[in-house]
């Protein structure tokens, strides 16, 4: 992450240096890509199958916070996706990634507005050992995608706790004769310590979900660290509350990932095992997705993932992950990911 003078970032986008003075912003990006093999496409992120180059959420943004008053300041974030390395992308470079603006006042909180991971989300900290490839866990169960047009509060922490809500606001998703419109549409959350056991050797999340991203949920997140050895796991339940889609009365379960990752030096060893049977994840979606009405016994997913990172600097990495799916009911969905990738932060 690179630091400017956000007066030299104005006057390259053109905007008056005076309305910018002394403020700082912090400029970052991430460059992410695997060559990966698979038999079916239903755990790549754009659900092709063979050998393929997947884009592991490339991305560039700014963002910064610039002091209002004694207790008063004011944050924001501009990111973007990069999409330009796909064929498939070519007119599309860019896509919408985390974009707000907010307020943060020193023990009231802070309320940001705009596009936001949402706290359900980000309940589950680092408890994924495979986060962002092919193996991740939302190829078991859902509650993994971010939402514009939305609203987010975050408190203090007392005593390492802290509260998180988030909110859609819903008339930007749906017309009034949209039965979805009758669900919450919010999130919260509620976490112990902190993801980057910078305070503690352990962090515990727990969240609920209704209606966003079509679910009602409730998350269990804990991770735990023993010096170079890292344990964790999340345990969800899902239900479908989306009326619309095939069987959605039977699409209620629950899933949940066990990972650990141990350090050797720069290498990282990473192991993890899953299942779910809510039928509500990426690739039981795909299943509803080609076969409808059609597909009457709810999907059973189950995974297990080997893989490793080994860091060549502080910037870059390079990452294998092997795994297999099983959906139980639907011997065509199965999928074995074999990849090999390449990081680079900035």
């Amino acid at each position: 992450m690179k630091t400017f003078p956000l007066t030299l970032l104005a006057t390259s986008l053109f905007v008056a240096p005076q309305v910018m003075a002394e403020e700082l912003v912090d400029f970052y990006g991430r460059l992410d890509y695997s060559v990966t093999h698979s038999d079916s496409g239903s755990a790549t992120h754009s659900g092709k199958s063979g050998t393929i180059l997947e884009n592991n959420f490339s991305r560039i943004g700014v963002k910064g916070q610039t002091a209002l008053t004694t207790d008063w300041s004011l944050f924001y974030k501009i990111e973007v996706g990069v999409n330009g390395a796909q064929q498939d992308k070519a007119s599309k470079p860019f896509s919408a990634r985390p974009t707000f603006i907010g307020f943060k006042h020193s023990s009231m909180g802070q309320l940001a507005v705009g596009r936001i991971d949402p706290v359900f989300k980000m309940s589950k900290g680092f408890a994924d050992a495979f986060d962002n490839y092919s193996l991740k866990h939302d190829r078991l169960m859902p509650g993994d995608k971010r939402h514009g047009d939305s609203l987010e509060y975050k408190s203090p922490k007392w005593n390492k706790l802290q509260l998180g809500v988030s909110y859609l606001m819903e008339d930007n998703y749906f017309n009034d004769s949209d039965l979805r419109k009758d669900n919450g549409n919010y999130q919260i959350a509620v976490t112990y310590a902190d993801k980057f056991f910078k305070t503690s050797n352990f962090y515990l999340g727990v969240a609920y979900s209704d209606g966003i991203e079509d679910i009602k949920a409730t998350r269990l997140v804990g991770h735990v660290k023993f010096d170079k050895l890292k344990l964790g796991t999340i345990i969800q339940q899902t239900e479908l509350a989306n009326p619309t889609k095939p069987h959605y009365q039977d699409r209620d379960g629950v899933g949940y990932i066990l990972s650990a990752t141990y350090q050797i030096e720069q290498l990282l060893l990473k192991a993890q095992y899953g299942s779910d049977d809510s039928g509500t994840g990426k690739i039981a979606g795909r299943v509803y997705d080609a076969l409808g009405e059609s597909a009457l016994v709810v999907p059973e997913v189950s995974q297990w993932a080997v893989g490793a990172e080994y860091r060549l600097s502080k910037s870059a990495r390079i990452h294998t992950e092997i795994g297999q799916f099983d959906v139980k009911q639907y011997q065509d969905f199965d999928d074995t990911i074999v990849s090999l990738g390449f990081r680079y932060d900035f």
